[in-house]
């Protein structure tokens, strides 16, 4: 696992810890009634772990291909 995976992967186990604990905090009556606040206040953290999950996907993906191509390289 490569540098970049493990911390892609640490980022989204971190943001997914953060957005479980600010799921359990009020919302502030700033926002409270306005839907498309509500749903950023309390979902933005998901969707960085769901970003940090797709970055994981990818740079694993790259390094199996570059692993690949060498392995075929050196045969």
């Amino acid at each position: 696992m490569s540098r970049r995976e493990k911390l892609s992967i640490s980022g989204a186990i971190g943001f997914l810890i953060i957005w479980i604990i600010d799921l359990n905090s009020p919302t502030p009556k700033e926002i409270q009634g306005d839907f498309w606040n509500e749903i950023f206040y309390h979902y933005g953290w998901l969707m960085y772990a769901v970003a940090c999950l797709f970055y994981y996907q990818f740079s694993k993906n790259n390094r199996l291909k570059k692993e690949e191509e060498e392995s075929k390289k050196n045969n």
